[in-house]
């Protein structure tokens, strides 16, 4: 079957489905008039019928493909297969770009000219669109009669532009069977455009920098994002490729030795340690602060309530802001702990991400702003205002709509039915699409999230329902469904289920059974730490008053002296001076309240202890917004260096009540020792609850 270039890129901007899709659109971006384009519709449909599938045209929305998911996927990978003498004016941007990008020295004009298979007033024309495109990462595009066209700037803003070219155009699942296939065993053919984008990378260099940053995926963390973890990867491959070119970046002493004090920079130096083994050459100190800091700017897939973790408090109260913000303008209340958390863990990474001048991508854009253009306003509104970074861009206002429209949705239902999600694109996706599952399918009971790489180590029959966002290669039965999950991907899995019979519970003798079994014994041992730390913590919490020429450093010294005798922890002294420091590095004191929250962990403390001290003046501290706030009350709150990821959520969530609501926070700073230790012994239960109920859903 022939199919011009013209029908392939409206029959590929079709099937994307993610902006709304017109005739006048299609004639912006393919520069064309729209009669054209409605001559090309009729070659469009002739293909589309050959794989069962439908153009539909509504007034006002636009055109969409309708039919199978699968029958949509096959024509994708049809048109993939095809090759075209001629591009489409994107496609020519886009290999200029990595040509250019790739080569060091100057190219003449009839050399791109006939590299493309046009004139060169056509290749002369879209240069003028690259150099505009280059402008954005600082760069500049040098165009010299009888010198040819080169690209000029610092190796740090090259790196950052093919970074983008790649990123821009090829998606996780791309990147992902370059990774774990071999040239000669693929099964899918990918566009020209692709290939070139792909070998702008070594990909056997690209396997090896995978096989590296996975050895050590469990120290930085297990939860970063499919498409984090594959940024982070390529970005690797790309700095090793230009190390061996002998182009190094720059950075400047100062920032270097800053960076060099946060917990990434060690991880950094440990990957780069392993490739300097791996490919033979010396990674500079400079490489290795910018490894740093894409670790520092990864995306999650799942939500992390860590407060204690270094400066999550303060973020925690803008976060709350925001919330409160959201709530005032839709005049509604989320009570959704789930919303609190799950900002809280994407936030941390965007926000650094934001202030690094990092570029951030978010392909749903256009179609966040067209579904949700109230929220989308108001959450830029309230974001601006509460987190106080500067401009932040629409891109990632698109995320935070969609963790705000996923709490809108969200209904907590339960069902006999388990599925498994794999979503590459971070919390945010991750979570719309499974409060749409939950909002649809009230049978469903037990929502499970993975990424491409945990799909291998599943077993997807112990699931009814495998959806997922991205083709799967290994998986014979799976819908197929973009995030948002449309009505006619809504109604296949209705069609599914109506006539599906959920899967009955194992025997005993069952091998699953026996590790579900002893993943319950797991559960009861953990929730017995759990629980002799309640007990220690609301035992030894106290409200201790102090005399009038007091300051608060002694009363931090009087509190860690009484845990010491009462064998809590060792070496007071130390522990006061850890307390001192946190201060120091980002404030204690909470912004509009009386209060201030001093915590550590450290090798000093054996259990964790919690304990508030009144001064009789207020005393002024540093603030978490880096302003001097009174503080009459300081609560403390001490852990152990080395804890379970229960344990240390339990303590995460006693700090998270102070600014919990206004409620809590009135009651840390008047209430009496009885009435907080209540509101202590109650969140603690809480806490049980949730943990209980979180070990018969993993059940």
């Amino acid at each position: 079957m022939y199919v011009t270039t013209r029908e392939r890129s409206i029959l590929q901007r079709l099937l994307d489905g993610r902006n709304k899709t017109t005739i006048q659109t299609l004639a912006d971006e393919l520069g064309v008039s729209t009669r054209t384009i409605q001559r090309d519709l009729k070659g469009v449909e002739d293909v589309l019928t050959e794989y069962h599938l439908t153009l539909e045209r509504k007034a006002g929305t636009g055109l969409a493909v309708q039919g199978e998911a699968e029958a949509r996927e096959q024509l994708r990978r049809f048109l993939s297969s095809l090759r075209h003498e001629e591009y489409t004016p994107e496609e020519r941007r886009l290999l200029l770009l990595t040509v250019l990008l790739q080569h060091r020295e100057p190219i003449k004009l009839f050399a791109l000219a006939s590299h493309l298979n046009v004139t060169v007033a056509t290749v002369s024309h879209d240069l003028t669109k690259v150099g505009k495109w280059l402008e954005d990462f600082r760069l500049t595009l040098v165009r010299k009669r009888g010198y040819g066209v080169e690209i000029k700037g610092e190796e740090r803003d090259v790196r950052r532009a093919i970074g983008a070219l790649i990123n821009e155009n090829l998606n996780e699942a791309h990147v992902y069977r370059a990774i774990v296939s071999r040239i000669s065993e693929r099964e899918e053919a990918t566009d020209p455009v692709s290939e070139r984008l792909l070998h702008l990378m070594d990909l056997e260099m690209l396997r090896d920098v995978q096989r590296a940053v996975e050895s050590l995926r469990k120290q930085f963390s297990e939860h970063v994002a499919d498409s984090s973890y594959f940024a982070l990867i390529v970005h690797v491959a790309l700095a090793i490729d230009r190390i061996r070119q002998g182009k190094k970046v720059e950075m400047a002493p100062e920032y270097l030795q800053k960076l060099a004090m946060h917990k990434e920079y060690h991880l950094a130096s440990q990957l780069a340690h392993a490739l300097e083994r791996m490919f033979g050459i010396d990674i500079p100190d400079e490489e290795i602060g910018y490894m740093s800091m894409y670790l520092r700017g990864a995306k999650l897939r799942e939500e992390r309530d860590d407060v204690l973790e270094e400066s999550n408090l303060q973020l925690a109260v803008r976060v709350k802001q925001l919330i409160d913000g959201v709530e005032d303008e839709l005049q509604t209340a989320f009570h959704d702990e789930s919303l609190f958390k799950g900002l809280l863990s994407h936030l941390k990474p965007a926000l650094y991400r934001v202030r690094q001048g990092m570029k951030i991508y978010n392909p749903l854009l256009e179609k966040i702003k067209a579904d949700n253009p109230d929220l989308f306003h108001i959450v830029r509104k309230q974001a601006q205002r509460a987190l106080d970074s500067g401009t932040i861009p629409d891109e990632e206002i698109g995320f935070l709509v969609m963790h705000f429209g996923s709490a809108i949705e969200r209904r907590k239902r339960q069902s006999a039915v388990k599925a498994l999600v794999i979503c590459s694109s971070g919390i945010g996706s991750s979570k719309l699409l499974m409060s749409r599952l939950q909002k649809e399918f009230p049978e469903i009971r037990t929502i499970e999230n993975a990424s491409l790489f945990d799909v291998e180590k599943k077993n997807v029959d112990n699931y009814d329902l495998v959806i997922s966002t991205v083709p799967l290669k290994h998986v014979a039965d799976y819908f197929l469904v973009t995030p948002f999950l449309w009505k006619k991907e809504v109604n296949q899995i209705r069609d599914f289920l109506e006539s599906y019979q959920p899967k009955q519970p194992v025997s005993p003798r069952d091998p699953d059974q026996r590790q579900t079994t002893e993943h319950l014994l797991e559960r009861f041992e953990q929730m017995a730490s759990v629980n002799e730390d309640i007990v220690s913590i609301l035992t030894h919490f106290q409200v201790k008053e102090l005399e009038e020429n007091v300051s608060l450093e002694d009363g931090l010294n009087d509190i860690c002296r009484d845990f010491e005798r009462s064998g809590l922890l060792s070496g007071a002294n130390s522990v006061v001076e850890g307390l001192l420091a946190r201060e120091q590095a980002g404030g204690v004191a909470i912004p509009e309240t009386s209060l201030a929250l001093f915590h550590v962990r450290t090798e000093e403390i054996e259990k964790p202890c919690v304990s508030m001290c009144e001064l009789k003046v207020p005393a002024l501290r540093k603030g978490m917004d880096g302003m001097r706030v009174p503080v009459k009350r300081a609560l403390v709150l001490l852990a152990p260096l080395s804890m379970s990821e229960q344990r240390l959520s339990l303590m995460s969530s006693i700090s998270a009540l102070l600014i919990k609501s206004e409620a809590h926070t009135t009651v840390f700073e008047k209430g009496s020792e009885t009435e907080i230790r209540a509101l202590l012994a109650e969140s603690c239960q809480n806490y049980v609850r949730n943990l209980i109920n979180q070990g018969v859903d993993d059940a």
